[in-house]
């Protein structure tokens, strides 16, 4: 539970770190230095709205600081500050700073020069940001001086000065490498806990029982299982992103999730789980017609073992991304943002992948943890049955998604029972007792049937027949709604959604929960609706622009400022608290 938890919470800290709070830059305002007459360099920090930093001599928290690093005779003799805010916080006061920081340094040299010459001053800056989390922070900046002989009467001059940093005001590669290694580690801890999550759970149930299988069989067979589902996981994963970033780079608005706006896709997942249902409660059995006791057969069975362990990875893969927003939203909207390169984008992808896959490759690894596993047995079969249940359940939803795209229900039933039909004279024939030729007879009416079921499903599956949006005309978001409700002096709250997102759908009954819309009420709250079922290049630029790849993302915007940024799992406390925070 320890490790649990701190993934958990690294998960949704890390992502902060991505995206600086507070940007430093100096400037000198006075570059030259002779002897008597100091240079003035201007150090700014600029802290964003809703955070804070503390102050030089803060005991509650992190002081600011500033670091010097100059050449052998020049020597910092002063440091001016502003004066500091008062601010409070859970009964406690404390001093720091908000909006703009600027510190007046002066730099003197300690003995007269003897020819003009130019000086380089390394300043870094260290800092603790605190809004609702706080994450330290540093950055550096070099300036250039000149430093001149007595005899030698210069203008003072602007703007001389020379900053190397870069664009998010960071140090060239240090600091930059570690908003990447953040973003790995939250991709890494995000993957383990996406096995948590419903839309990967009835993929588990078939982990589950090949554990339970191999437990008491060969170390070196249970290794190879999960490293084939690890590969399958992986693999998987970097199609998809490699997929992404060509159609983005070629000027397509895609977002994570984006396979499951498009209806064939959906119907094919949903006839997918459909026959792994069938499968699980009886209806027929892959591989049932290699019964038999021969090393042949065996050997046909383990290579198709490996295949199940790489297909149950790439199944996972294809249903989870729906659920990846609540704890890896940043990591994976900085690996599609076009702030880092393709090269790091599948990095951060393959870290992913790999936690995601990571404990069912240490429970296949360690030999001790196989005693705790049961013996197999005619629990077994009961199990799998009772197992169906959530994978009927998914095939449920994903048909319920379909329908809710193409407004065509009669279709998808149609398919459902064509597919339903083969498979079933697949179970029936293909049993080891009956004629090869109806063995043979068997499986190509379960192809024939799944190929029609596809065709059904996937002739003339445009947007067009889609239903018309639950959402009423005056709440369905766009930019221009947005600004006018705005403009009017509204406080406007935004649910960017989608059919296919269970967590949006959970968000849903929390935003249709009595408490909420009584204070929407009475706080005179206007809500708009970006619904994402389908594609939408407006709604995908709105949440690349808060660092986004894929919903749900809540925002309260006030009449004017910035928004409110709500966490992806709503609650009604959250809610509640981001009101308040903009009265």
């Amino acid at each position: 539970m320890k490790t649990l938890y701190i993934a958990i919470v690294s998960a949704c800290v890390f992502p902060c770190l991505l995206y600086p709070q507070v940007k430093f830059s100096a400037e000198a305002v006075k570059s030259d230095i002779s002897h008597g007459s100091p240079a003035v360099v201007s150090l700014r920090l600029s802290v964003e709205p809703k955070w804070h930093i503390y102050g030089r001599k803060s005991e509650l928290g992190s002081p600011t600081t500033f670091e010097f690093s100059m050449p052998k005779g020049l020597k910092l003799e002063s440091l001016e500050w502003p004066a500091e805010k008062s601010f409070k916080f859970m009964g406690m006061e404390y001093r720091g700073y908000d909006g703009t920081l600027n510190v007046t340094a002066k730099i003197s040299s300690e003995a007269p020069a003897t020819t003009d010459s130019l000086k380089r001053v390394a300043v870094k800056a260290k800092w603790l940001a605190c809004s609702d989390t706080c994450v330290p922070g540093e950055a550096s900046a070099e300036i250039t001086l000149n430093e001149t002989p007595p005899p030698t009467v210069r203008t003072p001059t602007e703007g001389s000065a020379h900053l190397q940093k870069s664009p998010s005001g960071q140090k060239p590669g240090g600091e930059s490498g570690y908003g990447f290694l953040a973003a790995l580690f939250a991709a890494f801890a995000g993957g383990m806990i996406l096995n948590l999550m419903p839309c990967v759970f009835p993929v588990i149930g078939l982990k589950i029982l090949s554990f339970v299988e191999g437990a008491r069989g060969s170390r070196r067979s249970a290794v190879s299982g999960a490293a084939f589902y690890a590969l399958g996981i992986v693999a998987s994963f970097e199609i998809l992103a490699g997929a992404l970033l060509v159609l983005r780079a070629a000027g397509e608005n895609l977002g994570w999730g984006f396979q499951l706006q498009n209806p064939a896709f959906t119907a094919a997942m949903a006839l997918l789980f459909f026959a792994m249902a069938l499968s699980f409660a009886g209806a027929f059995e892959i591989g049932a017609s290699l019964a038999g006791g021969s090393q042949q057969a065996r050997g046909i069975k383990g290579k198709n073992g490996r295949l199940k362990s790489f297909m149950s990875g790439v199944v996972a893969v294809l249903v989870a991304s729906p659920c990846t927003a609540p704890f890896m939203g940043g990591a994976v909207g900085a690996a599609l943002s076009g702030g880092i390169s393709a090269a790091e984008s599948l990095a951060i992808f393959m870290a992913l992948g790999l936690g995601m896959a990571a404990p069912y490759v240490v429970l296949s690894a360690i030999p001790g943890l196989s005693k705790y596993m049961p013996r197999p047995g005619m629990w077994m079969e009961t199990l799998k049955q009772i197992l169906s249940i959530p994978l009927f359940a998914t095939a449920a939803w994903l048909a319920w998604l379909y329908i809710a795209q193409t407004g065509s229900a009669g279709r998808m039933l149609s398919a459902a029972l064509v597919a339903a039909v083969g498979l079933r004279i697949y179970g029936i024939y293909s049993l080891p007792h009956f004629s090869k030729t109806a063995r043979s007879l068997s499986i190509s009416a379960a192809v024939a049937s799944c190929a029609a079921a596809l065709w059904i499903c996937a002739s003339e599956c445009t947007h067009s027949g889609a239903q018309k949006s639950e959402v009423a005309p005056d709440s369905t978001w766009s930019a221009e709604r947005l600004e006018a409700l705005r403009a009017g002096g509204k406080t406007v709250y935004v649910d960017f959604t989608a059919a296919w997102c269970l967590t949006c759908q959970y968000n849903k009954r929390i935003l249709q929960s009595k408490t909420v819309e009584k204070l929407f009420q009475k706080n005179g709250i206007v809500t708009l609706v970006g619904d994402w079922t389908n594609r939408n290049p407006e709604i995908a630029k709105e949440l690349e622009k808060y660092g986004r790849a894929g919903v749900p993302l809540n925002l309260i915007f006030p009449p004017k400022g910035d928004p409110v940024i709500l966490p992806a799992i709503l609650t009604e406390s959250a809610i509640v608290e981001a009101v308040d925070k903009i009265k």
